[in-house]
């Protein structure tokens, strides 16, 4: 047991930090237009948005891998096919039970569906944010609707 926890932890780690690359990533490229967006149109900052929930599409899928690859590595499920849906069905909390691991392996899987909440969790907020700023961007506040500055 000790070494699924040990395991686990190592995939849950690099989960982490898969997607805190994709973070910095995402907000390095994206950042100029987030400063700059009172002046996009909305189709400009729909695309925007896509490459955001894109990118992050993309991280969770790596994140999925790496999990299938545990799984398939250590043998508990027998092809990458099946390791890499079951994986996506436990980091998503989706769980239909038509796949699952014998033994010991199960509490790694536990783990996994953690991982997703929070990495899901993550996304959520760093979307939010990005939206607020991509569709309704700060006026500095001498340039408010109405106000008289003199």
């Amino acid at each position: 047991m000790l070494l699924v926890i040990v395991v686990a932890t190592a995939l849950l780690l690099a989960t982490i930090i898969v997607h805190g690359f994709a973070v910095l990533l995402l907000y390095r490229i994206g950042m100029t237009p987030l400063m700059n967006a009172e002046g996009m149109s909305p189709l400009r900052r729909l695309h925007w948005s896509y490459f955001f929930v894109i990118g992050f599409v993309i991280a969770h899928l790596i994140e999925i891998m790496i999990w299938a690859l545990a799984y398939w590595f250590t043998g508990e499920l027998k092809d990458m096919e099946e390791a890499t849906y079951f994986s996506a069905i436990t980091f998503a909390t989706i769980g239909y039970g038509d796949v699952t691991l014998e033994g010991r392996w199960r509490l790694a899987s536990a783990m996994e569906g953690v991982n997703g909440i929070l990495l899901f969790g993550w996304t959520t907020a760093f979307l939010f944010k990005v939206s607020a700023m991509l569709w309704f961007p700060r006026k500095p506040p001498g340039e408010a609707a109405g106000v008289d500055t003199d």
